[in-house]
């Protein structure tokens, strides 16, 4: 399956891991919103034979989210606000440092509405 609404949640992803690689966790809240939300967005609109893989990427971003977790406590920093992720169902670093995709993803999607 692809779709805008799939690359969000990808881009998502990938913007969550180069925040907890940069140790960046007070904007980890916000991304994980953001890739729930599309998540959301994606489960609306699937297809049946989508099913499969809207539950594969479902469990995945529920690993993602526990390693996420995971990291974010083992985060050598002191002042780094405590993080509890949401639970239930449910990236965009462009080369040059941009995390804008993400973003431009959301405005894209609700712009389409």
């Amino acid at each position: 399956m692809t779709s805008p609404i799939a690359d969000g949640v990808m881009a998502a992803t990938h913007k969550l891991v180069q925040q907890a690689m940069r140790g960046q966790w007070q904007e980890v809240p916000k991304t994980v919103e953001e890739r729930r939300v599309l998540l959301d967005q994606l489960s609306a609109t699937a297809q049946p034979q989508d099913q499969l893989w809207l539950s594969a990427l479902k469990q995945a971003m529920a690993e993602s989210d526990a390693a996420v977790e995971q990291m974010q406590k083992a985060a050598p920093s002191q002042d780094a606000p405590s993080l509890t992720l949401p639970r239930g169902a449910g990236e965009g670093m462009q080369e040059g440092g941009s995390t804008n995709l993400v973003d431009d993803m959301l405005g894209m999607i609700r712009g389409s509405r």
